[in-house]
């Protein structure tokens, strides 16, 4: 993986355009992808992020960089440490205040000090309708909200309608660094990486260990599974993998001694060296598909990679998958792997993320326009960019 060399942090009366906060250890990659479109619009921006991601983490922005774009992680522990915080914005005089995430009480209350405008992604719209700060700040008109898949904008604004015209979608970026980005879909053994944290509760690994000790002897082509994370059931995980003697099937990524998760060098490794991704979606998890994201989905489009998943999945995110039954969604063995139907979902996947790009790019720079960070005369009519994504591929 290639790495760029970045200033660790800004000078501490470093002026920026955008001042930008990152409060959890979770979707730093979605930051990321605003921070790419900044810096090819030359909009500075110093991003700050709680120490806890770093320790947790690992620092993403190791790998990658963008012009213009400064990242720090202050220790946020104790009201002292927010004040200083603070203190280094108002000395940094944005224009605009960007926060990934933004609802709850706490980071709302927060932001009111500093008198400017936000831009915000909201994730859980449930929890942004159930904090009086953040409905203050969607009566107030100075909040602009991002969401990362249609149903989640449609479901924040049936919830919150004061945000009628101010919420968008910003579809999942490239996350993989620049570079040769090779696929092979004649390999000999066909790599599927499951993205995220490993969760029971969250992901269906019970039912792919269930179906793999039915028909893993049926399958026409050698899988691998590759976990690419830790997470609360990674023990759980190993321990049924050895119990059913299913190791042929799985490789799991080592994790970092201290912070028990999978390093950010390996992460990206996977996802730009595998054949396929499965966001092994529980249906128990109907919520995922009406107002929220799950970041095994994100992950698999970011890498324009195949995603082997039921049919609903890919009609919620916007993509052609490798279709599992509805009844069977973890049975690998059902799914067409053939080298032509990877082929075809991978070009498919390429124009996804294309036209995403593009998407995001053109949404973002009238946003910033409205603000007047970027130039109204260099923004085109973009009424396109605002279709549903889904409209573009059927």
């Amino acid at each position: 993986m290639s790495q760029s060399f970045r200033p660790v942090s800004a000078p501490d009366n470093a002026k920026a355009d955008i001042s930008c906060m990152q409060m959890e250890a979770v979707h730093e990659h979605i930051t990321a992808g605003f921070f790419k479109v900044f810096s090819e619009l030359g909009v500075t921006c110093n991003g700050h992020f709680n120490r806890r991601i770093l320790q947790l983490n690992g620092d993403l922005f190791n790998h990658l960089s963008y012009a213009g774009v400064h990242v720090d992680y202050p220790v946020l522990v104790g009201r002292h440490c927010w004040q200083a915080l603070a203190d280094r914005i108002i000395t940094e005089s944005p224009e605009l205040l960007f926060f990934n995430t933004f609802q709850k009480d706490g980071i709302a209350g927060w932001a009111e000090q500093f008198d400017r405008p936000v831009i915000a992604i909201v994730h859980n719209p449930g929890k942004f309708a159930d904090s009086e700060v953040c409905m203050r700040w969607a009566r107030s008109g100075r909040l602009t909200v991002f969401c990362l898949a249609e149903h989640v904008q449609k479901s924040l604004l049936k919830r919150v309608p004061e945000l009628e015209g101010r919420v968008h979608v910003h579809y999942a970026y490239e996350v993989l660094p620049p570079g040769p980005d090779e696929y092979d879909a004649d390999a000999d053994v066909l790599n599927i990486v499951i993205p995220g944290s490993v969760n029971y509760l969250n992901r269906g690994f019970d039912g792919l260990i269930d179906t793999l000790k039915e028909t893993g002897s049926a399958l026409e082509r050698p899988v691998k599974f590759s976990i690419i994370a830790g997470g609360p059931d990674r023990k759980r995980l190993e321990e049924d993998i050895s119990k059913y003697g299913l190791e042929k099937y799985f490789e799991l990524l080592p994790l970092d001694p201290l912070s028990g998760r999978v390093p950010h060098s390996l992460y990206l490794e996977a996802l730009g060296s595998c054949q396929a991704i499965m966001p092994l979606l529980p249906a128990s998890r109907i919520d995922y598909l009406k107002s929220k994201v799950t970041s095994g989905v994100l992950a698999g489009l970011g890498a324009a990679r195949p995603m082997i998943c039921p049919p609903e999945v890919g009609e919620a995110y916007g993509f052609e998958p490798i279709n599992l039954p509805t009844d069977r969604p973890f049975d690998i063995s059902k799914a067409d792997l053939s080298p032509a139907t990877l082929r075809d979902r991978r070009q498919r996947g390429l124009k996804i993320r294309e036209i995403s790009n593009k998407h995001n790019r053109e949404v973002i720079e009238r946003v910033l326009a409205d603000h007047g960070l970027v130039h109204k005369d260099r923004v085109d009519a973009t009424a396109e960019a605002e279709k549903p994504r889904r409209r573009w591929f059927r």
